[in-house]
């Protein structure tokens, strides 16, 4: 409420004074009303130094109280509070400026008004000293953010010419100071990118979406041109009617992301020990060019025959040394445009596109075959490997990446099946061919509980009698379909399949308890798959199986391949060691066709060898292999080790055999393998003949015979 201190109450009146007086009361009315209504503080002061008029605001702004509204005062009553607020007020006061408590401030105007005193207008400009406070604060944070940014930081006329710049960004292109890179640089992005047309592709984001996000690109350093990779992001400075004025953006060095991807990229595309590409990038070339389905392809799937036998005789560093020149020749088999690629291990695979002519295609298989049979100079020595090659053509025989694969590999598997060292271009009897193996696999994991599993039994007999001194074990399955199949029927299946272990240990448990009741001095021979004698069971396997049986240990014989211990010699060593301990009988199985047949005699303690079939079968016609047959038996004589010669079909293979000092003989020519039940009868007849011929010999039986 507005206050006049010099206006004092009279007795109401007439005539000419009453009328001034309540013109005078209309005036200062009007007054106060003006005063309350403005918004700032407002103070008359009088001559004197009395307080004629103030509003409300002049006294918050003060920090005086508002009841001083209700009675006169002068300027010398509230002095002692304006002292402590540090105001001084005067006639002689120029504007002043000052904070009456934390984040207040005011601004005191005095105007003089001669010896009618003074105007005094307080104005409250906290928000206005705030603000420019906090201009002031966000002016020095962006400068700090703009000066010591690790990111480049410019501002360009639209033509690219610079016009800021912060130190990251002058040290960027190899300056060292915002004011030489713009004096040095005129357009900076127009001979800044390394690739053709990038610059164009700059603008037309920037004219077409008004900026650019996350934009890669080759550059060179501007002093040095060195070429490195920045991320640019950039937008348009625009005026109040959103013309563009500037170009503003951030660039940051990404050399160092860029190399560590395309090193990715090159891991992930390239085959680090052979060089040849990667599975990723093979895969992700089949899928595209059977996106296309002309004009076609042809697809390669090729394994090394016997690697792993040379990688764990020589070692890995060998090994690699295969696989190195594998691809070397590979490669050389075919133009830029074909892509060979290492699957995996010592598996190869060879995209050729526009080749889908059969003859074509056998044509490169066979040339593969021909170059992965010459020797290979590995650590001194000339190693022959070959290959099993697997070929199929899209799209004349596969819709798809898929398809192909499968084919492919359908193709392959067919090649092992038969021996290795060879090649098949796929057909569509092998997918029939894949259907049975599936079917097969799917039964052979019922087989053993339905007890539709059967040993066979095959003589092996003394050369000089003739005499029966033990049987091998081999495997039949009765089929409830498909009658009884021989172990190459199913045996590869349930080696793929992972059903090797569970199949051996069935074997050795039903040998056993068939043996019990065979005569005491005959032996019982089963063969023992890789898996099987890797596996941590095999011991108590073993173990349960004698004591179930009660069969003697030494009347079993475990037979092993060459692969058996390849797969692990320190495991096959453990093993072997606990099985002699056990009293069990252990015999190297196809003696003679492996790398280092003679040092296992040497490292292992071996009952038994047996002499491949593949030397007796050409023993009378081949003098080398009569030779071989020869060092064994005289090898077996000086160890003090049995040999088993099998395979022997016919009689001159056996007097032959004979005559060389071999004393066990197996084949055909003595025996089939026959089911356990014919065997039992077998024994059977013969044991009641030789009763009957030692009977004939006593007197008293001729006499009442």
């Amino acid at each position: 409420m507005g206050q006049h201190l010099n206006l004092k109450q009279r007795p109401h009146a007439v005539g000419a004074r009453d009328r001034l007086e309540t013109r005078l009361n209309d005036a200062l009315m009007s007054l106060e009303l003006t005063l309350d209504s403005i918004r700032h503080g407002l103070m008359l002061i009088g001559a004197q130094g009395e307080v004629r008029a103030c509003n409300a605001i002049a006294l918050r702004l003060l920090g005086l109280p508002v009841h001083l509204l209700q009675s006169p005062f002068k300027l010398s009553d509230v002095m002692p509070q304006l002292d402590r607020l540090g105001v001084t007020l005067g006639p002689d006061q120029d504007v002043v400026e000052l904070e009456t408590e934390p984040g207040r401030h005011i601004r005191i105007r005095a105007t003089s008004a001669g010896h009618y005193g003074a105007a005094i207008v307080i104005e409250d400009v906290s928000a206005r000293r705030n603000g420019k406070r906090a201009q002031h604060v966000a002016i020095a944070e962006y400068r700090s953010l703009f000066e010591n940014a690790v990111c480049g930081i410019y501002r360009d006329q639209l033509d690219g010419t610079p016009v800021r710049c912060n130190p990251a960004l002058a040290a960027l292109n190899g300056y060292a100071s915002e004011a030489e890179y713009i004096s040095a640089v005129t357009g900076a992005h127009g001979a800044w990118y390394v690739e053709e047309g990038r610059r164009d592709e700059f603008r037309r984001l920037m004219q077409t979406e008004g900026r650019v996000k996350d934009f890669v690109s080759e550059v060179y350093r501007h002093k040095t041109r060195e070429r490195i990779w920045i991320t640019e992001n950039a937008w348009f400075v625009r005026d109040a009617d959103d013309a563009p004025l500037f170009i503003e953006g951030t660039i940051q060095d990404a050399t160092e992301r860029m190399t560590a991807m395309a090193a990715i990229a090159r891991h992930a595309n390239l085959d680090s020990l052979t060089g040849a590409a990667s599975r990723f990038r093979f895969l992700h070339e089949i899928e595209a060019m059977t996106e296309q389905p002309l004009p076609g392809c042809a697809l390669f799937s090729i394994d090394l025959d016997r690697f792993k036998e040379v990688n764990d005789i020589l070692g890995h560093a060998a090994g690699d040394d295969v696989l190195r020149e594998s691809a070397r020749r590979l490669n050389a088999l075919v133009d830029g445009n074909s892509l060979v690629a290492r699957q995996g291990g010592d598996e190869f695979a060879i995209l050729v596109p526009a080749l889908r002519d059969r003859p074509g295609v056998e044509a490169l298989a066979g040339s593969i075959a021909t170059a992965m049979r010459e020797p290979m100079a590995i650590n001194g020595q000339n190693l022959i490997f070959g290959a099993s090659i697997g070929a199929t053509i899209f799209p004349d025989q596969a819709a798809n990446a898929e398809e192909l694969l499968v084919n492919a590999d359908l193709a392959l598997y067919h090649v092992k099946a038969a021996g290795r060292d060879g090649y098949r271009v796929f057909d569509g009897a092998m997918r029939a061919g894949m259907q049975r193996r599936k079917e097969i696999e799917q039964d052979l994991r019922l087989a053993i509980g339905r007890d539709e599993l059967e040993l066979f039994y095959q003589p092996i007999v003394e050369s000089a009698s003739g005499k029966v001194q033990g049987y091998e074990a081999l495997m039949r399955w009765n089929h409830p379909k498909r009658g009884f199949l021989p172990p190459v029927e199913f045996i590869p299946v349930a080696e793929e399949a992972g059903l090797m272990t569970e199949l051996g240990n069935w074997a050795i448990a039903r040998a056993c308890s068939q043996a019990i009741a065979l005569p005491p001095h005959v032996q019982i021979a089963v063969n023992v798959s890789p898996s099987q004698f890797r596996s941590a069971t095999i011991i108590a396997e073993l173990r349960n199986a004698l004591e179930s049986s009660g069969l003697d240990p030494s009347r079993l014989i475990l037979e092993v391949t060459e692969t058996v211990i390849l797969s692990s010699e320190t495991i096959a060593g453990r093993v072997m060691d606990e099985l002699l301990a056990m009293g069990v009988h252990l015999a190297l199985d196809d003696f003679g066709t492996g790398y280092s047949s003679l040092s296992y005699l040497q490292r292992f303690a071996f009952n038994k060898v047996k002499i491949d079939r593949s030397f007796v079968s050409g023993m009378l016609e081949k003098p080398a292999s009569l030779a071989i047959i020869r060092a064994i038996l005289g090898i077996g004589q000086d160890l003090g080790i049995g040999v088993v010669a099998e395979g022997v079909e016919t009689l001159a293979q056996a007097d032959a055999l004979r005559r060389e000092g071999c004393q066990l003989l197996q084949g055909y020519y003595f025996g089939k393998p026959k089911p356990y039940i014919d065997v039992i009868s077998d024994l059977a007849v013969a044991g009641l003949g030789q009763m009957q011929a030692e009977m004939s010999t006593r007197p008293d039986f001729a006499r009442t015979g």
